[in-house]
């Protein structure tokens, strides 16, 4: 399925201004438009998904020209690896040729001239964040030309990024909405102005690719949600619960609790007694009227759990004081968190 997006990135008085880098070796002002975006909606799981970015690059350069690497960033799920399960080539009117993860000894050029000195993921991941998700179990990869282009002065550049993403090697069904940048290594994901990126960015179609394992959404609001999304029991976890989204009213405030119907450990044992409404489970109102509701608890204590003994998975429902319960897709059916780190 082709989707076709653009991105309006003003040039304005272009002429008139450059961003002036450290040691003033370059005046470099680059104005990226990702005209065309082509990437699937669904996908299956350890199939390769092939991405397609369509970019116009204008330039204004004094001490013209410069050498540049390409580089791409792409918001995709940690689960999935990307950055060794990715390949990437490049054609533009200055030269076709191969793309590799970028090496995060290398360092995005905003941040050395703020003295953050972050990784172009790290960069990536401060400026954009997760994009138009709402779990934070995503990551940007980036790759970048293996060649250095020679770029000159006032000129349009027009190209294609391919990419080649193998999904979902963790086997979940994911859902997720993808984002992508491109820009070049002199001027990184910096602004020649305020107003005027010197990057192109775009936000890609939500996109499901199935598999057998976990159904993992990351896009979509849900009736509970768990930080962080992968962990042990030897962790912190924070659950929330949405009360807006239990839109069939199956249980009913001010007081909520969580109920943990079964505990699984990785000696086969199966744990019950953890559906209580006390203190230990009460869950705790953000502000006032916001309905969503949070607890932090310590799996390891809140299953009582011995040492030596691990626990694997966790079912569980949100009760109220009159017992009533809810689970998944405000239906009966209990959530399921499975411990893991990846």
């Amino acid at each position: 399925m082709r989707s076709y997006f653009n991105i309006k990135i003003k040039g304005k008085n272009l002429w008139k201004v450059c961003a002036l880098f450290a040691l003033a070796v370059f005046l470099v002002c680059c104005s990226i438009v990702i005209s065309q975006l082509d990437q699937p909606t669904t996908g299956i799981a350890g199939q390769v998904l092939p991405i397609t970015a369509h970019c116009t690059v204008k330039t204004n350069i004094l001490n013209s020209p410069i050498l540049a690497n390409y580089i791409i960033g792409f918001l995709m799920p940690k689960g999935w690896n990307a950055g060794a399960n990715t390949t990437a080539t490049y054609t533009s009117t200055l030269g076709n040729g191969n793309m590799v993860e970028m090496p995060p000894s290398i360092l995005e050029t905003e941040s050395i001239n703020n003295g953050t000195n972050l990784s172009y993921s790290a960069a990536m991941l401060k400026k954009f964040g997760i994009g138009q998700n709402l779990v934070a179990d995503m990551e940007w990869v980036v790759f970048r030309s293996t060649q250095q282009i020679s770029i000159p002065n006032v000129v349009t550049i027009t190209g294609e990024i391919d990419l080649k993403i193998t999904a979902g090697i963790d086997g979940n069904t994911t859902i997720f909405k993808p984002a992508y940048v491109i820009c070049e290594s002199v001027d990184g994901i910096s602004h020649f102005n305020a107003t005027t990126p010197d990057y192109g960015y775009l936000n890609g179609p939500r996109l499901t690719v199935t598999g057998t394992g976990d159904i993992v959404d990351l896009c979509d609001p849900l009736l509970t949600s768990l930080d962080p999304p992968k962990s042990l029991d030897n962790d912190f976890l924070t659950l929330t619960y949405n009360e807006k989204l239990d839109t069939a009213n199956k249980v009913k405030g001010p007081n909520f609790y969580l109920c943990v119907d079964t505990v699984l450990t990785s000696d086969n044992k199966v744990l019950t007694g953890f559906c209580t409404q006390s203190p230990k489970s009460l869950l705790t109102q953000t502000t006032s009227n916001s309905g969503l509701y949070k607890i932090t608890f310590w799996p390891r204590s809140f299953f009582s759990l011995p040492a030596g003994e691990t626990a694997t998975e966790m079912i569980y429902h949100i009760i109220d004081a009159n017992g009533n319960k809810v689970g998944f897709a405000d239906t009966d059916e209990a959530f399921t968190y499975k411990f893991k780190c990846n």
